[in-house]
């Protein structure tokens, strides 16, 4: 029971702290224009590819040695992930630093502006090391109040700078920023009075700690490459205005993102329950109702655009009612890539997870390509085409790798569901 509950509160944390950014929209679309939101659209992107950076997923190393060191091991784990995170920091600052003597504007954004963005990274993935930490106790429910409480902040500061201050599309950054730096400061004292952190150089310990990280750069770059460079491309090849309602049309196209997760959240605990010790019968109702998940998913990828074409000019300025051309095409997209996730439970099972940074690295060089070819062939709606390309070579590489080195009877008639 601790179990359904504690899912029951990860996803409804999850559905809420991602669907204030949604109903959001209706004001940032009044208060600022495609092109700014397109800029706004960019500037976000950039956070996420220094997390990944910066971050280097380290709080990975949380998850893996939670159960298997003492609590006062721990807190010299987490201490030397921070100072990893000081050094990662320091260094892509200097490279940004860098880039901003070199060039005012990267991307149509100051480039100025980029030298906030290694510190958010820093403040946001000491957070992570505080949530992570509150997973593996089974504090679901504190968890959501970080989780949530994060989200309510980032919007409220937003709400407050756009409409109150009239910054512009400057108030999302703002946001973010004082949310982060809320929450570095609340995980870092909560981490700390219960005894986490213990801020002890050992370099045994970091080559330990890198050893597990660095490996999942690629694959978190290769990640970030398919679902973000596509904004990246219409900036450059078509124009900002695009980039903007792209952008919009995307936030309604990606809401079968959420339900894929919240499907695969409820799906792992069984799948890997029936692989525990597989028969033919157990494998037969894996297959039938992952052949279910399919249909469904791409279902529901029509469903939601059907709505979303129908409700945008309700949601939206009118500035932004031509983003309705994108939901069905990134709504597929996002319905290939649940495809992808339904497979990526079997590399787990099979210790195979390495296969992932070639998988996904290759995916995303033919997103890199696609893109340059279908924007230039298609307009900005090129990019949801290359999308879906990318989403359906890392699935199909997947599947292939899956079923070559562990059997399921995909393609044999027969069996009824156990």
């Amino acid at each position: 029971m601790q179990i359904v509950k504690n899912s029951v509160i990860y996803l409804g944390s999850s559905i809420l702290s991602k669907a204030i950014p949604f109903l959001l929209l209706p004001i940032l679309t009044k208060y600022l224009s495609p092109e700014e939101y397109g800029k706004l659209s960019i500037f976000l992107i950039f956070i996420s590819l220094y997390g990944v950076l910066v971050g280097m997923a380290l709080h990975t190393n949380i998850a893996k040695n939670y159960y298997n060191v003492q609590k006062d091991e721990l807190a010299k784990i987490i201490g030397n992930i921070i100072f990893i995170l000081i050094a990662t920091t320091a260094l892509y600052f200097t490279l940004t630093l860098g880039f901003w003597i070199q060039f005012e504007e990267l991307f149509s954004v100051p480039t100025a502006l980029f030298l906030v963005v290694p510190f958010i990274a820093f403040m946001q993935m000491v957070n992570n090391l505080n949530t992570t930490i509150l997973r593996n106790e089974q504090r679901a429910y504190m968890f959501g109040v970080f989780e949530v409480s994060l989200t309510v902040i980032i919007m409220a500061v937003t709400i407050l700078c756009l409409i109150v201050l009239g910054y512009g599309w400057y108030s999302q950054v703002i946001g973010v920023f004082v949310a982060g730096l809320i929450f570095y400061v609340v995980g870092f004292i909560y981490m700390y009075k219960r005894s986490y952190i213990a801020l002890k150089f050992d370099i045994v310990k970091i080559k330990s700690i890198l050893n597990i990280s660095v490996p999942l750069i690629p694959h978190g770059l290769g990640g970030l490459v398919i679902a973000t460079s596509d904004r990246l491309f219409i900036e450059q090849m078509v124009n900002l205005e695009s980039v903007g309602l792209y952008a919009v049309g995307y936030s309604f196209g990606m809401i079968v993102m959420l339900f894929a997760d919240a499907f695969i959240k409820a799906w792992s605990p069984w799948f890997y329950k029936n692989l525990v010790e597989p028969t033919d019968s157990k494998k037969v109702k894996i297959v039938k109702y992952t052949y279910i998940y399919i249909i469904g998913i791409f279902i529901l990828a029509i469903l939601i655009s059907v709505v979303g074409e129908f409700i945008l000019p309700y949601f939206v300025d009118e500035r932004y009612h031509s983003a309705n051309e994108f939901i069905l095409w990134v709504a597929i997209g996002y319905a290939v890539q649940g495809v992808y996730k339904i497979f990526f439970p079997y590399l787990v099972h099979i210790s195979r997870t390495s296969f992932l940074a070639t998988s996904t690295v290759v995916a995303a060089l033919v997103n890199l390509a696609l893109n340059y070819v279908f924007i230039d062939l298609y307009g900005a709606i090129g990019a949801a085409y290359a999308t879906i390309g990318a989403y359906a070579m890392s699935a199909l590489l997947v599947f292939w790798y899956q079923q070559k080195n562990y059997y399921m009877p995909w393609f044999v008639r027969g069996g009824g569901v156990q």
